[in-house]
């Protein structure tokens, strides 16, 4: 692939191709040496700001097509950070913060969920002693309320076995009232 030139390459490859469009000044004259830094007019990872609409305007590029970009140039051997501009990373979130995995972002008081026997998952995760992470953490109580049948279940199969536990002698009073009903009905006389 050393034959050909960078600008076929950049028709071929993203990572190519996006430093040709943004960035052409660091564009290298051989095909797959290193490129020079980001020198783009604007950083198009970042959303812009219009002053007279006073609305945000989002990214050239999305996160995920960064993240494709970045892999590209890390699968190539470059330093993305040197070869691609700078990701858009919220203001409020430190560096180290913003790589750790959701879980790890929150206290260690409140990562551990009590399960609920209303999920399964849950009490799965209580059997294997797994730790819960998510929106209930640090709640007291269950974490799940249940659907509206899971919560009446229990009240609803005890009325069902008191009604059940007089049932036959409820069925038989009742044949005995249709029959009474329908003899008290009929003539004594047989025309």
């Amino acid at each position: 692939m050393a034959s050909i030139s960078a600008k076929s390459a950049a028709r071929k490859l993203p990572l190519w191709s996006f430093i040709a469009r943004e960035s052409p000044a660091s564009l290298p004259s051989t095909p797959f040496a290193t490129p020079a830094p980001f020198s783009g007019p604007s950083n198009p990872f970042l959303p812009t700001k219009n002053p007279l609409a006073r609305s945000w305007t989002r990214p050239k590029y999305s996160l995920r097509r960064q993240k494709q970009l970045r892999r590209a140039a890390e699968q190539l051997g470059f330093d993305a950070d040197a070869v691609l501009p700078a990701p858009h990373l919220k203001q409020n979130a430190p560096l180290a913060k913003a790589a750790a995995p959701p879980a790890e972002r929150l206290d260690a008081a409140r990562r551990l969920l009590v399960g609920s026997p209303h999920v399964h998952g849950s009490r799965v995760l209580d059997h294997l002693a797994m730790p819960k992470v998510g929106p209930y953490a640090g709640r007291r109580g269950a974490p799940f309320k249940g659907k509206l049948w899971e919560r009446q279940k229990q009240a609803r199969l005890s009325k069902l076995r008191t009604l059940l536990e007089g049932a036959d002698a409820r069925i038989e009073a009742w044949r005995k009232a249709e029959a009474a009903a329908k003899s008290k009905g009929k003539a004594s006389l047989p025309f």
